[in-house]
């Protein structure tokens, strides 16, 4: 139980560490891209750049969401709520 709950807590924080490294990346690209090439030249290219600097960010921001989520899920989980009874399954007759 110990062990899984210390993988849990791995998880969350990778996934927050990878969130931020992304995101870090993806706006200092689109910011750099848009200083040096400029908005007055929107190119085919730039547009498909930026569209996908765009969805690396949104992303990005969904893993820092996971990992929150993930992580407030854990903190508040009530082990006193009752568990839900796994439903006997018979085995279909075959004849």
């Amino acid at each position: 139980m110990r062990n899984d709950l210390k993988s849990e807590r791995i998880l969350i924080y990778f996934d927050l560490i990878c969130g931020v490294i992304s995101s870090s990346i993806a706006i200092f690209t689109i910011v750099f891209f848009t200083i040096t090439e400029g908005i007055t030249q929107i190119t085919t290219t730039y547009i498909i750049g930026f569209g996908f600097w765009i969805m690396w960010l949104l992303m990005s921001l969904f893993f820092i969401g996971v990992g929150i989520y993930t992580y407030y899920a854990e903190k508040n989980y009530d082990t006193r709520a009752k568990s839900r009874k796994l439903k006997k399954i018979n085995v279909p007759i075959v004849s």
